[in-house]
C-alpha cells in the first residue's frame, strides 16, 4: 500500500482584533430587535451541556488552547463541540447561573470583578462570586444575552470580530448581534442521548464543504440510548476504501475497523470515512471539516461520550489521524497512527493529545524516521521526557512497545516499533501480516480503553 504527499499544513491560530467601528454594523442589523418585547428567558437544563454560538460570527464560546489554568482567555472559535466549548449552567439562585467549562471544571469570570467596558472574560475556579454569575436576557430568534450580575454588562465578541480567536469581553448591553448567543443543547452525552436513534449501521452520505461525502457506520448490537459510547474513526490507506476498512478485507470481522470492532465488543460506535480520490489530501482542511460534519451528524443521532472520541488509520489514514491530533486536539481524546507520515497536514499542532505511534523499522514507503517525527511532536506537546525507545533488530520478527515517562497526566505517548515494512497487521514470528493474528489491534484498543 503506497501513499504520497498532501497539501501543506494550514496556518496556525492567529489573533486578530477589529475596531469597535465594526460593531456599529451589527448594531444597525439589530436595531429592529431593540424595541421588541422580549419573550420569556430561555429555559435552562442544569444537567445538560451547551454550545454557545455567537449570532454575529457563527463561532462558539471557547476556552483558548484548551487551557485548564485560572485566568485562561475565553475567545470564539469555529464550533467543534470540543469539551472546551461545552458549558453547563450551574444555578446560583435568583435567576443567575455560573457557566462551567466541561474540560476544566472552571467557570466564566469577569477578570478582577471589573465593571469597566472591555474587561476580559476568562475562566477561573468556581467561588460563586457575583462576577461569575450571569442571567439570560432574551433577544429575538431564540438568542440570549449573558448579563453579569456584578457589572450589569453583557458578554460580547470584541469589535464584532468574525475571526477564530476573537476576544470575548464584557460591554454595556446594547443588544448587538455580537452580544447575542444561541444555546445549543448537547445533552449530558451528546445530542442523541436519551432519544431514539436516528442513525443505523450502514453507509451514510452528507454534504461537507459543498461536496457529497460518505462514511460507513457500525452501531453496536443492542444499542442503548442511555449509554454514552466511545466513537472511533478508522481511516483507510491510499487507494483503499471505507468498505475495505469496514469489512476487514480478507481477514473479515477480525480486522474490521483495524480490529476495533472485535476488540470493542459492542462498546463503541465505529466510523469508516471515505476519502476523496481514495486518499486524504485534506486540501484547505476539507477532510478535517468533513470529520467535524460527521461528528455533528453522528452525535445528533446517537449517544456518544464526547470526551471519548478516537482516530486510527494506516499509511495515509495514519497521516489523517495525525492531522486530527494536530488540529482537533480538543475534540479527539487519543489517536493511533499506523505507519503514518505528515502527509495530510498539521494545522495547529501545539496542544496535547494522547498519541500511539506504530511503525516498521524497514518501511520503505513512509520511513520510520517519519513516524518518529510524528511521535516526537506529541512527546513535546504532552510534556513527556524525551528518549530514544528501543526498537527490534532486523530479522528478529518481534515488536517492542514503549510507554514514555513524565507525560502530562492524561496525555500518554506510546511507541511500538516492529521488524517489518509498510504493513498494518504485523505478526510476531512471521514475515507475513494477518488481521486475525496481529498484535496491533489489541494494543490500540488497550491504549484507547484506558481513558474512562
Amino acid at each position: 500500500m503506497k501513499t504520497h504527499g498532501a497539501a501543506s499544513p494550514a496556518p496556525p491560530r492567529r489573533h486578530r482584533w477589529w475596531s469597535r467601528v465594526a460593531a456599529a454594523v451589527a448594531a444597525t442589523l439589530a436595531i429592529g430587535m431593540l424595541g421588541a418585547v422580549p419573550a420569556e428567558a430561555a429555559t435552562v437544563d442544569t444537567n445538560a451541556w451547551y454550545a454557545l454560538v455567537n449570532r454575529n460570527s457563527g463561532k462558539a464560546l471557547d476556552v483558548y488552547d484548551v487551557s485548564t489554568a485560572d485566568g485562561a482567555r475565553v475567545s470564539q472559535w469555529t464550533r467543534n463541540d470540543g469539551t472546551n466549548q461545552q458549558w453547563q449552567f450551574v444555578d446560583s439562585g435568583g435567576g443567575f447561573y455560573r457557566l462551567k467549562a466541561r474540560h476544566s471544571g472552571k467557570v466564566l469570570d469577569v477578570a478582577d470583578a471589573s465593571t469597566a467596558d472591555g474587561a476580559a472574560i476568562q475562566q477561573w475556579a468556581d467561588h460563586n462570586g457575583a462576577n461569575q454569575q450571569f442571567r439570560l436576557a432574551d433577544s429575538d430568534a431564540g438568542h440570549v444575552r449573558l448579563i453579569n450580575r456584578n457589572s450589569g454588562k453583557a458578554v460580547e465578541v470584541q469589535g464584532a470580530s468574525t475571526a477564530d480567536g476573537g476576544n470575548v469581553v464584557q460591554y454595556t448591553d446594547w443588544g448587538g448581534a455580537n452580544q447575542q448567543w444561541q444555546m445549543i443543547k448537547l445533552s449530558s452525552g451528546g445530542g442523541g442521548c436519551g432519544s431514539a436513534p436516528t442513525l443505523a449501521s450502514g453507509t451514510h452520505t452528507i454534504q461537507s464543504g459543498g461536496k457529497s461525502r460518505s462514511f460507513i457506520l457500525r452501531v453496536p448490537a443492542n444499542y442503548d440510548n442511555s449509554h454514552r459510547y466511545r466513537l472511533i474513526f478508522a481511516f483507510h490507506w491510499r487507494g483503499g476504501t471505507a468498505g475495505d476498512v469496514a469489512s476487514g478485507g480478507t481477514s473479515g470481522n477480525a480486522w474490521s475497523y483495524y480490529g476495533q470492532q472485535e476488540q470493542s465488543n459492542n462498546g463503541a460506535i465505529l466510523v469508516a470515512p471515505q476519502g476523496l480520490g481514495n486518499g486524504w489530501a485534506n486540501s484547505d482542511g476539507e477532510d478535517v471539516t468533513f470529520v467535524d460534519d460527521m461528528i455533528r451528524r453522528i452525535e445528533g443521532g446517537l449517544c456518544v461520550n464526547t470526551a471519548q472520541r478516537f482516530a486510527t488509520g494506516f499509511s495515509w489514514g495514519g497521516g489523517m489521524s495525525y492531522a486530527l491530533a494536530c488540529s482537533r486536539a480538543n475534540v479527539f481524546r487519543a489517536v493511533a497512527v499506523i505507519s503514518g507520515g505528515q502527509i495530510s497536514g498539521c494545522s495547529g499542532g501545539t496542544q496535547p493529545t494522547a498519541y500511539f505511534g506504530i511503525h516498521g523499522i524497514s518501511d520503505n514507503v513512509l520511513t520510520i524516521a517519519q513516524g518518529r517525527s510524528l511521535r516526537d511532536k506529541f512527546v513535546a506537546n504532552n510534556g513527556c521526557t524525551p528518549q530514544s525507545p528501543r526498537e527490534p533488530a532486523p530479522g528478529s520478527r518481534t515488536h517492542i512497545t514503549t510507554t514514555y515517562s513524565g507525560c502530562r497526566a492524561g496525555y500518554p505517548v506510546q511507541w511500538a516499533a516492529f521488524d517489518g515494512g509498510h504493513i498494518p497487521g504485523p505478526v510476531d514470528g512471521s514475515p507475513n501480516e494477518s488481521g486475525v493474528a496481529t498484535w496491533t489491534k489489541a494494543e490500540i484498543w488497550r491504549f484507547f480503553a484506558q481513558f474512562q
